[in-house]
Order: C-alpha cells, then structure tokens, then sequence
C-alpha cells in the first residue's frame, strides 16, 4: 500500500515533525508494509536524518502534484492546525484527484472567516473518505461553519515519549517558547522572570529555525537566559521541554510534550487552538489570557507533586484516546 501524508512538514517543527513519527508509528501498526512518502512545502532539508521520501510539493506544478498523489493508494491529510476558515489550502483536492483521501485529526483556525473559503471547504471535505478532527472545540467550528459531523480524537503527538534530560543548571528550569503571537506578553513575561528567585534558571528554546521565534524568545527573557540552539535535535529538544520544571510557551505543541510528560505548561494566549486543548483537559487554570506576573508564576514553581499527578493522569487518558487506528477501517 501506497500512503502520502500531506502537512505542515519539512519546516524544522518540532511539534509537527514529533506528530509526524508518530503517526507514521500509527500506520505501520496497522500497515507494515505500507510506502509511506512526505509530502511539504518546507525545506529541502532538516536538521536530523529520516528514514522516509520527503518530496516538496511547491517544486511541482498544480497538474504535476495531482498527477503524482494520483500514483498512491491513499492521501492521508494532517494532523496539525491545517483547515484554516479564512484560506483554502486544497486546490489540488477540488478537481482531477482520483486517489482517496482522509482529514486525520486536524484542527480549525477561525481566525478569519470568509464565506467563499467555507463553502470550497465543505466541498472538499464532503468528498473525504474521513475526517477527524483534534479537539471538542475544532469538532464545534466543523459543525457550525462547514456543516460537517465528525468525531474529535487526540493527536497522534500525545503518544510520544521524550528522554529524560539531566539539568546541570541549579533551582528550578524554566524553559519559554514563544512566538509572535505571544508579543504582547514579552514585556510582562520579561518583568516576571528578572524579579523571581536568582537560583531559577532560565532556558529558551524555538520550536521552528526561523529568526522570529528566536527574537521573541530573547525580548521576553533576561540576559542571564540560556539558549538552546537551533541545531539541537528533534529528540533533544523534546527532552528538555519534558524535563523542565516550569514550560512557558504560545506553541501548542511545547505545552502538549510538556503535559503529556507531567510538566506544568503556562500557556499564553495565541491562536484559539492553545485554548481548545485546555478546555479539553479541564486545565484552564493553565492558561494565560491577559496578565502574567511574578505572582502568576511562583505558585507553579512550588510544590507541584499533586498538579503532576493530575497531568500525567490526564496524559494516559489521552494517550489511550490518542493511540488508535489514522486510517479508518
């Protein structure tokens, strides 16, 4: 069998490209001999070795793309935040595809609405084979802007297992991950963490190589931060969000790694998807809507036993929701 997943890949993620492996761990479950080919409009390269095709997708013409999705078995569209209400990314799914596909627990941004792009969009749904989406929340957006009833299940991405990573810093580890949503809290973030203990450290980490993550995370920080590099790899990034005793972040998937391994994550406002996964956990408690301070912060740089016992039991019961078939019988 012959398997494209199309996505947000190629880009140097980690979010997305941890979701990818283990979807991929997914399929093979129930394929193992299945061809599995990436398809991306990202980079011709990444940062670590893989053992699949990643084949660009913005190298081919329109009638070049659908003429190679059209020599697999099957297209398998996600996960990620990919249906977004105001742009149709799916040209190449309205006409001359022959192949099957399926929506694999995506998420709906209703950032921007547009009329015309809903109805292209319900087009191109109504014609999938499946379509699952990652939240309660992106399950209510699919019902009332695209009139599509469909069922709400984890992101493969809950199944994921980061290493332990050894600290050689003292105190507490405080890792933030921003990006430019994020930019109206870098100023209180900055004040926050400069007027908390000195024994904390605090460490940055961008969860995509570009120049933007990487200057959000400097305004919001102090001097006396320290930056993992770009270069870190996919794994070793992972460890250090899941080993951390405090994660700070606008990203959605450095707060779901560092959940899933009973971390507390600070969530700040961003796109509505930060907020669909709390509601879903019952952790908005978590999440930062307007004002962050010192004192925001103290109370999850404590005694934290209790909260991580919740976390990680919330994390079993998503991985268990999470760790089932991408491909429906």
């Amino acid at each position: 069998m012959k398997i494209a997943i199309i996505g947000y890949y190629g880009h140097n993620n980690l979010g997305d490209e941890l979701n990818l492996l283990e979807m991929m761990r997914l399929i093979r479950r129930q394929y193992p001999l299945a061809s599995i080919t990436v398809f991306s409009g990202g980079l011709p390269d990444l940062y670590y070795q893989v053992d699949y095709p990643l084949l660009l997708a913005d190298r081919m013409t329109m009638d070049e793309y659908r003429q190679t999705l059209n020599g697999f078995d099957l297209l398998v569209i996600g996960g990620g935040g990919l249906v977004f209400l105001g742009v149709n990314y799916f040209d190449f799914l309205m006409e001359g595809l022959r192949v099957p596909y399926i929506f694999s627990r995506i998420g709906i941004d209703s950032s921007v609405v547009s009329e015309k792009v809903c109805e292209e969009l319900k087009g191109v749904l109504s014609k999938a084979f499946d379509v699952t989406v990652r939240t309660t929340s992106d399950k209510e957006l699919a019902k009332d802007m695209l009139n599509l009833s469909c069922e709400a299940v984890p992101e493969a991405i809950w199944n994921y297992e980061a290493k332990g990573h050894f600290y050689v810093y003292a105190g507490k580890k405080i890792l933030v991950s921003l990006n430019a949503y994020a930019s109206d809290f870098e100023a209180q973030l900055l004040e926050a963490l400069t007027n908390l203990h000195s024994d904390n450290a605090i460490l940055t980490l961008s969860m995509q190589d570009n120049a933007t993550d990487f200057y959000h995370n400097m305004v919001s920080t102090p001097s006396t931060r320290f930056i993992l590099p770009e270069a870190v790899s996919l794994h070793k990034k992972a460890s250090f969000v899941a080993s951390s005793s405090l994660v700070i972040t606008s990203r959605l998937h450095a707060g779901l790694v560092a959940l899933s391994h009973g971390t507390p994550a600070l969530m700040l406002k961003s796109t509505p998807k930060v907020h669909f996964i709390l509601k879903d956990l019952g952790l908005e408690s978590l999440y930062v809507s307007e004002h962050l301070t010192k004192e925001t912060l103290e109370p999850l740089l404590g005694d934290v036993s209790e909260l991580r016992k919740e976390l990680l039991e919330k994390a079993r019961m998503m991985k268990e929701r999470a760790n089932t078939r991408i491909i429906p019988l």
